[in-house]
């Protein structure tokens, strides 16, 4: 399976490291060079990106936005049916490997999103039947995820989600509205595969930029972008499954990458 890396030109201790975390389990992995939002002149975001959405979304988070969707255009462009995404502070928790062959063999025609990462707390998935095993690892149908430092994305949904996110509205990891909209099949893993180096996760590019609010505020913005008709169909299929709808442990892996 193609795997690719997200990691700044300037970042050479997060590149080395995730470069080592993919040679240690005999990954061929694509550094993909990231769009660095801090550098994007004034008129290039305000072509690139929802105009409300520049009062949202910091300019760290619209250049990893637009580093993912680079990814997304690269495979429909070279026609990719399925790749692994890595970001560069991310770390094998267990093998991918098992996994990675099994969604590879997987059809790869329908837009699937499959998590490997864990958001403590956050992250929820519908209880029940529908959760396949792939690679010796149970898949649940998800309900809500974060993160993007360690998934696995069909052509089709890179392709669907391109279409949405041109120009940019919601930050690159909001799974569950492109789930809401209809442009993706969401799955998580029962297990954690992906997890974070503490360190280079602690010097994010992203994380200082965030202002006070701004949560609030993007869901506000997040209502008013969503058709009525998908917003509607979202509580109704909460309703229907709110008995079923589960949180992951607060337990996480806190992984002393060497």
């Amino acid at each position: 399976m193609k795997t690719y890396i997200v990691n700044l030109p300037q970042a050479q201790d997060r590149r080395e490291s995730v470069l080592a975390q993919c040679a240690r389990f005999g990954l061929e992995a694509e550094v993909y060079p990231a769009v660095y939002g801090k550098d994007l002149p004034d008129d290039e975001l305000r072509r690139r990106v929802d105009a409300p959405a520049l009062d949202i979304l910091t300019k760290g988070e619209i250049g990893c936005t637009l580093s993912h969707l680079g990814i997304y255009r690269d495979m429909v462009e070279k026609d990719i049916p399925i790749a692994c995404v890595l970001e560069d502070d991310a770390v094998f928790l267990a093998d991918p490997r098992p996994v990675l062959d099994g969604l590879a063999r997987r059809a790869a025609a329908g837009p699937e999103a499959y998590i490997l990462t864990r958001n403590p707390g956050g992250d929820q998935y519908i209880d029940g039947g529908g959760a396949p095993v792939i690679g010796g690892h149970r898949f649940h149908p998800g309900w809500r995820a974060f993160g993007t430092y360690g998934y696995v994305v069909t052509q089709s949904a890179a392709r669907n989600i391109l279409a949405l996110q041109t120009p940019v509205k919601f930050v690159c990891d909001w799974w569950k509205v492109f789930r809401t909209f209809g442009i993706i099949r969401l799955f998580l893993c029962r297990t954690e595969i992906v997890g974070v180096h503490p360190e280079m996760t602690a010097a994010s590019y992203i994380e200082p930029d965030r202002r006070p609010g701004q949560g609030r505020r993007r869901k506000i913005y997040t209502l008013r972008r969503t058709p009525i008709l998908r917003a509607l169909g979202y509580y109704l299929r909460k309703l229907q499954y709110c008995r079923r709808i589960k949180r992951f442990p607060r337990e996480s892996h806190s992984p002393n990458a060497s």
